[in-house]
């Protein structure tokens, strides 16, 4: 059977007559072992000697191939007190680069796109919004898959400015046009 617990994926199930014991795989980072409980033995893997409800919860699971625990639902009072860091580098570096991509296709896309449909090419001008889009929903998808990282943050914080610029920008623009034909009516 294999265990996911607390987010340790591919853990191996070991039943012994100490009790139950789970084996962390290769490659988890060291810290995110020691929070969970887990110790090194002495053929260099990490091991965590689960609880009496933890192990009666998997003993119950037997049948399956893949258990998470906690359960989906009632946790059985196993949510351990856990802080994990902000996030990896190569995740920080994933979510800066979507973060670069985004901004590229709404800042320096759309702006490029305009240009060229002015000089003729109109079928083009649709492609704009799409460029708009994809750059929110990349934004939206960094906000989400990495909440902790700060360009993501400060990305979201800077659409929200320039839609709400542009709010106001429309705003203005409508009521000019508004008392143009108010002053233009008696004409």
């Amino acid at each position: 059977m294999i265990v996911n617990y607390y987010g340790i994926c591919g853990c191996e199930c070991i039943w012994d007559q100490n009790g139950l014991f789970l084996a962390a795989p290769a490659g988890v980072q060291v810290q995110s072992l020691k929070q969970l409980g887990f110790y090194t033995a002495a053929d260099g893997r990490w091991y965590k000697q689960l609880s009496p409800q933890e192990s009666a919860y998997l003993d119950s699971m037997k049948n399956m191939a893949v258990v998470d625990l906690p359960a989906k639902g009632p946790s059985f009072g196993m949510t351990p007190n856990i802080t994990f860091d902000a996030e990896t580098p190569e995740d920080k570096k994933k979510a800066n680069t979507m973060c670069i991509i985004s901004l590229l296709l709404m800042f320096c896309v759309n702006p490029l796109i305009v240009e060229i449909s002015r000089n003729g090419y109109e079928n083009i001008t649709s492609i704009s919004g799409f460029s708009g889009l994809a750059a929110l929903i990349l934004m939206i998808y960094v906000r989400v898959k990495y909440p902790k990282n700060t360009f993501g943050k400060v990305l979201m914080i800077v659409y929200i400015v320039f839609f709400v610029l542009g709010l106001i920008w429309l705003t203005l623009i409508m009521a000019m046009c508004a008392s143009c034909m108010k002053d233009c009516h008696g004409f």
